[in-house]
C-alpha cells in the first residue's frame, strides 16, 4: 500500500489514511493500532518519579479542538537526562526495572513486553519504527458535537511528521480487515499526530483549524489555577458533557477525573451520571516529589456548594502530636446549611416529609445538625486504638473523640435528646463522655483520652502532619493519617519482602480542600515518605 508524504493530511480536501477495523483475535483497533499509547502511559507512571518532567513545546491541548469538554494528558520527558528521585516507594521493585527507568528509555521495555505477550507486534521494531518519531507527551479529548455520540481524538507528540507517518502506517497494516468509517484516522497539527475516527477526521481537523482548547479561555484559567501539570492531568467541564447521558466514552470519561479527584467532587452532586445536573469545570494533576507523591486539583462554578468561610478555630491543628488519625471540617454548619437548601430544592417533598418527621421527635432540621457540626469539628483517633484487640473490654483504649466549637449547652440537650429517641439504656448514656471547654465540646467513652484531647497539643507544628497537610491552617477540611502507627497491624501478614520494605516506606496520608463562596475549591492529596 502506498503511503502519501505527510502533507496529505495537512489538506483536509483529501482523503486520510485509516487503520483497519477491529482485528480477527477480538484486540480492540485502539489497543493494537496505539500500543505506543499503552507504551506511554506505562513509561509515564514509572518515570513520574523524577521530580521535574515539564520539557518545553506545546501540550496536547494546542491540537485538540476548543469545544473539547473533557482532557486527559500525560507528559514524560526522558529527554532531560534526570536520574530518578529518592522516592522510596519504589525501593520494592525490580532491580531491573529501576535501572531501566535510571538508564534508559522505559518505553522501549513495555514495547518489548507486548511483544513477547502478542505476536502482532513482532514486525515492529521500537528503534525503527517508533523512537525516531515518537514525542514525550499525549493527550485525549472527548469533544461534544450536538450528537449522541461525541468525537474524540487522541494526540501523539511527533519528533518526525514523515517518520511519524511511515510508523503509523506500518501499525496499521498489522491488521488485514478493511477499514471503515470507525477505523482509526489521523492528520498532523503543531506537532502532534492527532488520530480519530475515519468517519469523522475531518470535522474533528476543521474544529482544530478554527481553534484549540489551549486558546479557550476557561481552560487556560482553570490551568493557569492548578498549577504544575505534573507527570499526568486532566480537565473537565460538565455543563457540555451532560447531554451526552447515553454515551459511554462521556461516561467514562467522569469516572477516569473522579479517580483523580479524591474529593468525590464529580460524584458529591449527583447520581455519577453524565447527564444528571452536573455541573463545574474540574482539573486535577499528579505529581512527585523526592518524599511525596501528590494529586492537586481545582474546581470552579459549583456556586451552590460555596462557603462564606470567615474565622474557625481549627482544632485539628490543637490535637496531641501523636494522633493516629484525624478528620476534621471547618465551617461544616454553613456547607450543611448550602447543601441542604440545595437538595431541598431538588426534593422538596422528601425534605418536607422529613423535617415534619424530626419535627415530631423534637429536632429541628437543618438547625440541630448544623448545632453538631459547628464552626469547627475533628474527629480525632489516637495511637492506643492499636491496642484494643489486645483488651476488647476496656473503653480506654478506644481514643477516638469528636469535638466541635458550637453551642455547647444546646449541643449537649440535643444529644441528650438524640439518644432517648433512640432508646439508649442508662449505661450507655453514662459510657458517653462529655466535656465542654470555652465554646468547645468533646465527646468520647475514654475519658483519658477525652481529656488529653480537650487540653490540646500541637499537632499542626509536626512534621509528619505538616508535610501530609501543607496549608492546614487554611483548609476547610482535612484528613490524616499516620500510616506509622498502624504498621504493626499489617506488615506482619504481608510475607514478600520487597512488598513490605516499600509499604515500609509509606509514612502517611494526608488530605485537604478549601472552597470560597464562589464554589471555587482546590485539594491535595499527599502520600509521604519515611526520612
Amino acid at each position: 500500500m502506498t503511503t502519501p508524504p505527510a502533507s496529505t493530511f495537512d489538506r483536509p480536501q483529501e482523503p486520510a489514511h485509516a487503520m483497519g477495523g477491529p482485528s480477527s483475535n477480538g484486540r480492540p483497533i485502539l489497543l493494537v493500532a496505539l500500543a505506543v499509547i499503552a507504551a506511554l502511559v506505562i513509561g509515564g507512571g514509572a518515570w513520574a518519579v523524577t521530580r521535574s518532567l515539564a520539557g518545553g513545546g506545546n501540550q496536547p491541548a494546542s491540537a485538540l479542538p476548543a469545544d473539547t469538554a473533557a482532557y486527559v494528558r500525560l507528559d514524560i520527558d526522558p529527554s532531560l537526562g534526570q536520574k530518578i528521585a529518592a522516592v522510596r516507594f519504589l525501593e520494592g521493585l525490580d532491580d531491573d526495572v529501576l535501572d531501566d527507568l535510571r538508564e534508559g528509555d522505559f518505553r522501549e521495555t513495555f514495547f518489548e513486553w507486548m511483544a513477547e505477550d502478542d505476536p502482532a507486534f513482532e514486525s515492529l521494531d521500537y528503534q525503527d519504527d517508533i523512537e525516531p518519531w515518537l514525542g514525550d507527551r499525549m493527550g485525549m479529548g472527548v469533544v461534544p458535537n450536538g450528537e449522541s455520540e461525541p468525537y474524540f481524538g487522541i494526540a501523539l507528540q511527533v519528533k518526525d511528521e514523515e517518520a511519524a507517518e511511515a510508523g503509523l502506517t506500518k501499525m496499521r497494516e498489522m491488521d488485514d480487515t478493511p477499514g471503515g468509517e470507525d477505523a482509526l484516522d489521523w492528520f498532523f497539527h503543531n506537532g502532534y499526530a492527532v488520530l480519530t475516527p475515519t468517519g469523522t477526521v475531518d470535522q474533528l481537523k476543521g474544529m482544530v483549524e478554527e481553534g484549540t482548547l489551549a486558546d479557550q479561555e476557561t481552560f487556560r484559567e482553570d490551568l493557569s489555577a492548578l498549577g504544575d501539570q505534573g507527570v499526568l492531568s486532566g480537565w473537565i467541564d460538565m455543563e457540555p458533557l451532560a447531554a451526552l447521558a447515553d454515551s459511554a466514552m462521556a461516561q467514562e470519561s467522569v469516572d477516569d477525573m473522579s479517580a483523580l479527584a479524591p474529593s468525590g467532587a464529580l460524584g458529591m452532586f449527583g447520581t455519577g451520571s453524565a447527564g444528571e445536573a452536573l455541573t463545574g469545570r474540574y482539573a486535577a494533576a499528579l505529581r512527585f516529589a523526592e518524599d511525596n507523591i501528590e494529586v492537586h486539583g481545582v474546581s470552579r462554578g459549583l456556586e451552590a456548594m460555596g462557603i462564606e468561610g470567615g474565622e474557625s478555630a481549627h482544632l485539628v491543628l490543637d490535637l496531641p502530636e501523636n494522633t493516629a488519625a484525624a478528620l476534621s471540617q471547618e465551617h461544616g454548619d454553613q456547607f450543611l446549611g448550602r447543601a441542604y437548601a440545595m437538595f431541598k430544592e431538588q426534593l422538596p417533598q422528601e425534605f418536607a416529609d422529613a423535617e415534619a418527621e424530626a419535627s415530631e421527635m423534637g429536632l429541628a432540621l437543618p438547625d440541630d445538625l448544623q448545632t453538631m457540626l459547628g464552626s469547627s469539628l475533628v474527629v480525632s483517633v489516637g495511637p492506643g486504638i492499636t491496642a484494643l484487640e489486645q483488651d476488647d473490654e476496656n473503653v480506654d483504649y478506644v481514643e477516638i473523640a469528636y469535638r466541635t466549637a458550637t453551642d455547647t449547652d444546646k449541643a449537649e440537650d440535643i444529644l441528650t435528646r438524640a439518644l432517648d429517641l433512640v432508646g439508649a439504656e442508662p449505661e450507655a448514656s453514662e459510657l458517653l463522655v462529655r466535656r465542654a471547654d470555652d465554646g468547645v465540646l468533646t465527646l468520647g467513652v475514654s475519658k483519658p483520652y477525652v481529656d488529653t484531647v480537650a487540653e490540646g497539643g500541637a499537632l499542626g507544628n509536626h512534621r509528619l502532619f505538616k508535610n501530609a497537610v501543607p496549608n492546614a491552617a487554611d483548609a476547610h477540611s482535612v484528613f490524616y493519617v499516620n500510616i506509622n502507627t498502624f504498621e504493626d497491624l499489617y506488615l506482619k501478614d504481608i510475607t514478600d519482602s520487597a512488598t513490605r520494605n516499600s509499604l515500609k516506606q509509606l509514612a502517611a496520608v494526608g488530605f485537604s480542600s478549601t472552597m470560597d463562596a464562589e464554589g471555587n475549591a482546590d485539594f491535595t492529596l499527599r502520600f509521604i515518605a519515611d526520612e
